[in-house]
């Protein structure tokens, strides 16, 4: 134990000559974090305060690491890649997001969202969907929707225009359908399909146009020609135009057949 607290020491005058001045270390690492990696713990914390972000999730890693009695290493490892996560996620999402922001990014990376899907969230360009939008895709991934599935239906009904309120209201639909039984994907799909479909009409309400008057026939097209309009076949084409509407028969001739 003399030997590791030495190397602590160590350790931090080492991190102190390095011209790096620890700020306020959190009360939670200097006395429930495994005393054999609490000074590297805290450098790291230290850092990444200094560099605006918010050390918290990777502070929590490190205390449910020791209350379940990991190896030291192993979780100085994951402390390790946290703060690299939560570097890379601000990278992604550019230097004006919010540290709570980058956290969301990180832990999205970590769930298994494509790179790519955070970085068309980064191009909204709209502060208050963006937050919600990706607080709404961590609630998601955690409830078991696959991370390609919820990362794509948030990116589309934000680039649709969905409203913080819409999408504060989505989550809330899908976790009640979710505490009702439906599977969490199923749930999250055809919610989100229901909100684009309804802001889509309420676009075009407020455009003069007839909500729906666009959309294809549910009994077939709409093509004046198709014989498949509206279900069933009408028109000269097909001969079937009611009684009053055939010829008269040929007259003058006999259609029977003279005797021999």
């Amino acid at each position: 134990m003399k030997r590791v607290l030495h190397s602590g020491m160590i350790a931090a005058a080492a991190f102190a000559a390095a011209g790096f001045t620890l700020v306020r270390t959190d009360v939670r690492i200097e006395t429930r974090v495994d005393a054999r990696i609490r000074s590297e713990v805290a450098a790291i914390a230290d850092s990444l305060e200094r560099e605006g972000f918010n050390p918290e999730p990777l502070i929590d890693y490190a205390l449910e690491g020791t209350q379940k009695n990991g190896s030291p290493q192993k979780i100085l490892t994951g402390v390790q890649k946290w703060a690299r996560d939560l570097r890379y996620a601000r990278r992604i999402l550019g230097p004006n997001a919010k540290p709570e922001e980058v956290n969301l990014g990180a832990k999205a990376l970590r769930a298994g969202v494509d790179v790519k899907q955070l970085e068309r969230f980064r191009d909204t360009k709209s502060d208050q969907r963006y937050a919600s939008a990706l607080t709404t895709l961590h609630y998601l991934v955690s409830s078991g929707v696959p991370a390609d599935t919820a990362s794509t239906v948030l990116v589309n009904i934000v680039l649709q225009g969905a409203t913080e309120s819409q999408i504060l209201a989505l989550q809330a639909d899908i976790e009640r359908d979710i505490k009702g039984g439906t599977p969490p994907g199923l749930s999250t799909v055809g919610r989100a399909v229901g909100l684009i479909a309804a802001m889509t009409a309420d676009r075009d309400s407020t455009d003069g146009v007839v909500p729906g008057a666009a959309l294809p026939s549910t009994r077939g097209t709409a093509r004046p020609a198709d014989p498949m309009a509206n279900g069933s076949p009408r028109g000269s084409a097909v001969g079937q135009q009611g009684t009053g509407a055939r010829p008269p028969a040929p007259r003058g001739k006999d259609s029977k057949r003279p005797p021999p």
